[in-house]
């Protein structure tokens, strides 16, 4: 794509405007709701444990580092759950005092929305002391007789599960026999996990999910083959839930799954329940090969799925398709983009964020900000802030999921980026 002069300028300027409208968004926006995944990560910085993985004797720790450097040459991040008992306490070794933080898509775009000052209520069923320590103590759990109270306010129970190793890796720094070209992380399991199963939450979303704006699933994608059934089957039901209570945005994110066939279960169970769908460029291209346009793969998945909205982020910007309102996705698109670039400038999602001044906008696939398609569907696309050099990538699809909620628990339809719509969309060619 080629861009006019002054598309940069332009959307920069767009992106201080949705800085400035922030604080009024958080306090106007309805509760989310969300489940069912809630961890500890523990940070890792590949290019300490290369070298350590190297030395190692055991076959299984050459063949994790295999693994590791082989994504890392390939750009890219996803998860992997590996065979090796003695995994845990060789990477402990390598995570830094105060590398630990919270895990989960549903318990990561709720950090997001904490502190930002926006409400979010999330299913926790094991409430241990390790896990309450990295929760956000703003972040609300269901309670008995139908409330919800804050982290902060909430006793230890529970006994834990695994931890999740987030193995990072920074583009142009070298690693044995290669130096990556993209800057992301690895999520690293070394056990199966089920979801949270939190009776509470069920009950409290069925009665107060009339208020919220927008509800989001996480995708089941560390659950056993033996376990997923069942988990797939709470989804379901509190989706289901939750369409009757009229949500109008009812999302899944998905995820990278480690049991072959996990994923398009997942999918043939929730479709017809879920309204709206978010994955990664490389999900798409995986679930609709070929060398269609992103939104005409987006447009095929949804349609097939029965949805109304889905949402596509890359590195450098975000799609949507949409049969409703194209302004207001404008908006949830930019805000995803936003509160994801100014977690990657600081490492963890922030109060007060601002667009990063190393930040660069790179044109998008679709030559329109909006575009209309034949069967009522609309492509809307926006340049996302990138940054070359992130302090770090952990959570940036969650943050980006949370800023597209934000919006979307919005009660009103107050467009911030329509005015400037005409300044935003450039003349550009596919190239």
């Amino acid at each position: 794509m080629i861009v006019s002069p002054g598309y940069d300028a332009v959307w920069r300027q767009a992106y201080g405007q949705l800085a400035e409208s922030l604080p009024e968004l958080a306090r106007a926006a309805r509760p989310l709701l969300t489940g069912f995944a809630a961890c500890v990560d523990k940070l890792v910085d590949l290019h300490e444990l290369a070298p350590r993985l190297a030395q190692a004797t055991d076959r299984r720790a050459r063949n994790f580092l295999a693994e590791l450097l082989a994504r890392a040459a390939a750009g890219r991040g996803g998860e992997i759950l590996v065979d090796w008992p003695e995994g845990p306490g060789f990477l402990d070794a390598c995570v830094h005092s105060g590398a630990s933080a919270v895990g989960g898509t549903s318990a990561q775009a709720a950090w997001t929305l904490a502190r930002i000052g926006a409400p979010a209520v999330i299913a926790l069923a094991d409430r241990n002391a390790a896990q309450l320590a990295v929760l956000d103590p703003a972040i609300r759990v269901a309670a008995e007789y139908g409330r919800a109270i804050a982290i902060g306010d909430v006793a230890a129970s529970g006994t834990g599960k695994p931890a999740h190793y987030i193995v990072e890796y920074t583009q142009g720094r070298p690693l044995p026999g290669m130096t990556p070209t993209r800057s992301t992380r690895i999520i690293v399991r070394f056990a199966d996990e089920d979801i949270e199963y939190d009776p509470l939450f069920r009950a409290f979303s069925r009665e107060e999910a009339g208020g919220s704006g927008a509800a989001l699933l996480s995708s089941p994608n560390g659950v056993a083959a033996g376990r997923l059934p069942a988990a797939l089957d709470e989804l379901a039901e509190a989706a289901a839930d939750w369409r009757k209570a009229a949500v109008a945005v009812i999302h899944l994110e998905l995820g990278e799954y480690t049991v072959p066939g996990a994923r398009d279960a997942t999918l043939a169970k929730l479709s017809g329940e879920i309204t709206s769908l978010g994955l990664s460029l490389s999900e798409l291209r995986d679930l609709i090969p070929g060398r269609q346009r992103p939104e005409d793969q987006a447009i095929a998945l949804a349609e097939r799925l029965g949805l109304s909205r889905l949402a596509v982020h890359a590195d450098h910007w975000a799609l949507a398709v949409t049969r409703h309102d194209p302004e207001r996705e404008c908006d949830a698109l930019a805000f995803g983009c936003f509160l994801a670039s100014a977690r990657a400038s600081a490492g963890q999602p922030l109060t007060a964020p601002a667009v990063p001044r190393a930040a660069t906008f790179a044109a998008t696939p679709v030559p329109e900000v909006i575009a209309r398609h034949s069967g009522g569907w609309t492509a809307v696309s926006c340049p996302a802030p990138h940054l070359c050099y992130p302090r770090s990538t952990v959570g940036l699809g969650d943050s980006f999921t949370a800023g597209t909620m934000l919006i979307h628990s919005q009660g009103n339809d107050r467009p911030i980026l329509s005015a400037l719509l005409p300044g935003l969309t450039t003349t550009m060619q596919r190239s």
